[in-house]
């Protein structure tokens, strides 16, 4: 008998345990993947992911984590006309495997029990708590939070989108200090980017139709080469993952009753894929719910809702700023 299950060990799962644990609960942290687990992802931590972590963690990301270059200096975003928005920021280029599993450590020193390669299949309701269901074995909490992601436990309602990317060796002429994103719908039904990892080109498109992947990144591909006199001598490896593709009114599904859910699985994801900052945020959220109603439990949700309420307003604020810039986002402004 646990007083929290955690299902998932990215950024928001780790916080969550973490947060929970140090504040005296006894917490299982369940990852349904061999940690350490490989993420396919841009892996940016941005300024404010490196406070967040400095302000719940108690300590700033290990250079063990990132890759070259380890500086990121900001975003640049091209619009559906062309046209570019430099945005300076501080950031960190990082591999998501390494990061994430460095939190996983840092929750085990908070007293966080990790059983990873553990999927979980059912959560349900029996009295006062809450039965997970992991590998034909039931573990029982007062609470369940679901960190799981974009797949989450259980059918999902709400609709994916689809990202494909590619590691290259090659050259290109753009600064590899920052992160491009294009928003042209001929080269994406979502948005398309560029970034270099260790000296590899990392070049994505992300569509909500799987038809239309192979016809992006051919157009992206030549778009790259004739804009930016992009060359590969090599493609390395491939990805393919889902995100969650957030609509307006921008609702967010904080769980029932004594099962919870934060991050991408309750709906919280930044313009372009950033998850990570609103990944961290919403977990410490609701582990601070969890610890201020603990015993009495009928609350967790509103007070939850408090808590995650201005990191909703930030979401809601960043994709509307991506609406006033591209067409094809027009429907965030509404």
């Amino acid at each position: 008998m646990y007083d929290v299950i955690v299902i998932g060990a990215g950024p928001c799962g780790c916080t969550t345990a973490s947060t929970l644990s140090k504040n005296g609960l006894k917490v299982l942290l369940l990852e349904k993947c061999k940690l350490p687990r490989y993420k396919s992802c841009s892996g940016v931590l941005i300024e404010k992911s490196l406070r967040l972590i400095e302000k719940y963690f108690g300590q700033s990301v290990p250079l063990s984590v990132s890759c070259t270059p380890v500086q990121n200096r900001g975003m640049v975003f091209t619009d559906d006309l062309g046209r570019e928005y430099i945005f300076e920021s501080r950031g960190l280029n990082i591999w998501r495997d390494k990061f994430d599993y460095w939190l996983t450590t840092l929750a085990k020193q908070f007293g966080v029990e990790i059983k990873d390669e553990s999927a979980v299949s059912s959560i349900q309701e029996i009295d006062d708590k809450v039965c997970v269901s992991v590998d034909g074995i039931k573990e029982f909490a007062k609470f369940v939070v679901d960190c799981s992601g974009v797949v989450g436990i259980g059918k999902q309602a709400h609709k994916n989108v689809i990202t494909y990317q590619t590691y290259n060796n090659g050259t290109i002429d753009l600064d590899a200090y920052y992160f491009y994103a294009y928003l042209q719908p001929e080269l994406s039904g979502y948005d398309a980017w560029f970034n270099v990892k260790d000296d590899m080109l990392v070049l994505g498109v992300a569509s909500t139709n799987a038809k239309d992947i192979k016809k992006f990144y051919s157009n992206f591909i030549a778009y790259m080469r004739s804009k930016h006199a992009l060359s590969i001598s090599k493609e390395l490896r491939t990805d393919k993952w889902l995100i969650r593709n957030i609509q307006p009114p921008f609702n967010v599904d904080y769980g029932v009753s004594y099962i919870l859910k934060a991050g991408e699985n309750a709906g919280f994801l930044n313009p372009m894929g950033e998850g990570i900052s609103s990944a961290i945020e919403s977990g410490y959220c609701v582990a601070c719910a969890i610890i201020s109603n603990f015993n009495n439990r009928q609350n967790v949700i509103e007070d939850y809702k408090r808590n995650v309420s201005e990191t909703k307003d930030y979401m809601q604020r960043q994709w509307q700023l991506v609406g006033r810039m591209s067409k094809k986002f027009a429907f965030m402004y509404r």
